[in-house]
C-alpha cells in the first residue's frame, strides 16, 4: 500500500506539469476489475495513452474493485483514444501492515495477484472516448 501510494505520487508529478487550463479531450473513465468474477481491491491502474506525447492516467480499485481514473490530482478522466492498460497490485508484509494500522489507516485489502498473461505489453487494452466510458475488466486466472 505504501509503495502504490508512493508510486502515484511520484508518477502525477509529470502529469502535473505542463498541463494547460483548457487541456487536450479527456473521456471519463470508470469500471471495474475482476478476477474469476470476484473483485480486486487495491489494484492501481494506469492507462498509457498511444497518441504521441499522450499522458497517463491512473486509477485505484476499492474494496469492490471499483475505479476512477484520473488524469492529473484535479482532473478525472483519460485522454481520448486508445491505450495500453497495465494493472498492478502489491503485496503488503505483515509488518508494513502493522505499522499502516499503527498510524491510523486502514489495514490493507487481502493480496490478489494478476496473472502473468496479463502483464505481457499490450495484453490489455481500452479504447476512450469522449463523454462517459464505463471499462470493465474480467480477468480470469485460466
Amino acid at each position: 500500500m505504501l509503495k502504490h501510494i508512493l508510486l502515484l505520487s511520484v508518477t502525477l508529478v509529470p502529469v502535473l506539469s505542463g498541463c494547460g487550463s483548457d487541456g487536450p479531450p479527456l473521456g471519463a473513465v470508470t469500471g471495474r476489475v475482476t478476477l474469476d468474477g470476484k473483485p480486486i481491491p487495491g489494484a492501481v491502474l494506469t492507462f498509457v495513452s498511444q497518441a504521441d506525447g499522450g499522458s497517463p492516467s491512473y486509477g485505484g480499485t476499492d474494496d469492490d474493485g471499483r475505479y476512477t481514473l484520473m488524469f492529473t490530482n484535479s482532473k478525472s478522466g483519460a485522454l481520448v483514444g486508445d491505450h495500453i492498460v497495465q494493472i498492478e497490485t502489491t503485496k503488503v508484509s505483515a509488518a508494513e501492515a502493522k505499522e499502516l494500522v499503527a498510524q491510523g489507516m486502514s489495514a490493507p485489502p487481502s493480496f490478489v495477484a494478476i496473472p502473468k498473461k496479463y502483464k505481457k505489453p499490450g495484453a490489455l487494452v481500452a479504447r476512450v472516448a469522449k463523454g462517459g466510458n464505463t471499462i470493465d475488466f474480467e480477468l480470469t486466472s485460466k
